[in-house]
């Protein structure tokens, strides 16, 4: 019971925070932090009540894991520090798979945080490229510089694993094609993502309206001396004053997808089926 309980409170946080990470591009602590102690707390309570102390172990190596996946991805621009606690959080929450939710009879073909990790990956893609179609809708005015002309050199390789798939059975033969198929649009994808990224998602911005973990793209002096570097994960709430001290009134920044939508959309797709590809 004190497990579908923490599947509820994680499914509530993550929805929540999805919907503001949409509209204030943040994370509010309260909400990180406190999914965070819910899990330990709850994942203690549950140890003591059954006398198995092995869930512990089974949430130390999920937080352990996850968070040296959060660590990776904040310190390489990939995810503010509210993701980062956010998934550290789901490490401890949902190491393995509750036994309350089997009625959903999900496909749970290997370790419950593997799936975790590849749904929210395959989310991500999905959503983060819907995310950049929208901004590129949005943007009407910008589309006549994107290039996205047609290279024939694009489709050799394609080509050569279509024909690879064709002396295979079904299941490998889809796989093949999926693969031809993502090696086909990798280069278009990528060419939208950078257009976006320095054509929409890069501005001035009045230092004024910086917030915690903006990701800043220059160095930032005063008096010779750096007070900010542009290789930090994000500006901390000291930088920030330290710019309204000195006088600086615009500074370029980078806006990051907000990607928390991605994380709950995995952890659903994780808890209902489980496995969503079933191989």
């Amino acid at each position: 019971m004190l497990d579908l309980i923490l599947v509820i409170i994680v499914v509530s946080v993550l929805l929540v925070s999805s919907v503001i990470d949409i509209k204030k591009r943040e994370v509010p602590d309260e909400l990180s932090i406190g999914l965070i102690i819910a899990a330990i707390v709850l994942k203690l309570l549950h140890s003591y009540e059954i006398g198995n102390y092995s869930i512990l172990v089974s949430s130390v190596v999920g937080a352990s894991i996850f968070f040296g996946i959060s660590m990776a991805m904040y310190y390489t621009r990939q995810w503010g520090g509210g993701d980062a606690k956010l998934f550290i959080a789901l490490g401890i929450a949902l190491p393995y798979y509750p036994e309350e939710l089997s009625i959903f009879s999900p496909n749970i073909n290997a370790n419950f945080m593997l799936i975790i990790i590849f749904n929210i990956l395959l989310a991500g893609f999905v959503y983060g490229l819907s995310y950049i179609i929208c901004l590129l809708l949005k943007h009407k005015n910008k589309q006549k510089k994107l290039n996205l002309r047609i290279n024939i050199f694009y489709f050799l390789l394609p080509a050569g694993i279509i024909t690879l798939s064709l002396f295979f059975q079904y299941e490998l033969k889809l796989l093949l094609l999926i693969l031809a198929f993502l090696v086909l649009i990798y280069p278009y994808i990528i060419r939208v993502v950078n257009f976006a990224e320095n054509e929409i998602l890069t501005y001035k911005i009045n230092v004024n309206k910086l917030t915690e973990g903006d990701w800043i793209l220059e160095d930032i002096f005063h008096d010779n001396a750096k007070i900010y570097s542009k290789r930090s994960p994000g500006v901390t709430k000291g930088q920030i004053e330290l710019f309204k001290k000195y006088k600086i009134k615009e500074v370029i920044v980078r806006e990051g997808i907000p990607f928390v939508p991605a994380i709950f959309l995995g952890v659903l797709m994780s808890l209902i089926c489980g496995n969503v590809l079933l191989f």
